[in-house]
């Protein structure tokens, strides 16, 4: 992994083992993330390498509708499926599936760039 500024903003680059987590981590950032740098200082290039994340902290129901929407397609590049076809399946509501999925890739997301802040100040 790196990173660069420059006066578009902060520029991450992320190795991942294959294209569909590629997509998967580029539709979940950019539907749970508005980052900024608050009093404009620049941001440390973290070293390049795995960072570890811990899914064990989604719960049981984030974890079944994440993989539902993955295997059904929710992240591809267009969809394949939708949130209401997911709700159908969990036969939950709408608004509900939105919410365990936020909040799934919001852990998620969490985790990578805590883990890439850790290794920026080791």
């Amino acid at each position: 992994m790196s990173s660069e500024t420059d006066e578009n903003g902060l520029r991450l680059t992320v190795a991942v083992p294959d294209e569909e987590t590629a997509l998967e981590l580029t539709e979940t950032v950019d539907e749970v993330l508005d980052i900024s740098v608050e009093d404009g200082s620049p941001v440390e290039h973290p070293r390049q390498s795995a960072i570890a994340v811990d899914i064990g902290t989604l719960t049981p129901k984030q974890w079944k509708a994440l993989k539902l929407a993955y295997d059904g397609g929710y992240y591809d590049q267009p969809r394949s499926t939708d949130l209401e076809t997911i709700a159908a399946e969990l036969s939950i509501s709408k608004s509900a599936v939105s919410q365990r999925l936020r909040a799934a890739e919001a852990t998620i997301v969490e985790g990578v760039l805590e883990g890439i802040r850790a290794r920026a100040e080791s």
